[in-house]
């Protein structure tokens, strides 16, 4: 992991394949530039990620019997209502 101003290294990180639609990769390079023009720094699309990652575990999301992509965000969006 990199280090820059305000970043820890915070241990061993294993590299997983991830592929996405041009859009969703888009979205994630407009996100992660944001910060940087609103005074913070140029987020990493694999810091946005794991974030993201680190809020499923807080979820608890309940993905009984789940089939698809879409069914999936359907029960993070009722996870999220829960909280």
């Amino acid at each position: 992991m990199r280090k820059s101003a305000g970043r820890v290294n915070k241990g061993k990180h294993y590299r997983a394949e991830l592929t996405l639609p041009e859009a969703l990769d888009k979205f994630l390079v407009e996100f992660g530039e944001e910060s940087k023009r609103t005074g913070g720094y140029k987020l990493p699309k694999t810091e946005i990620i794991r974030a993201l990652i680190r809020v499923l575990i807080k979820l608890n999301v309940n993905v009984d019997g789940v089939k698809d992509e879409d069914e999936l965000v359907a029960r993070i969006m009722q996870a999220i209502k829960r909280k």
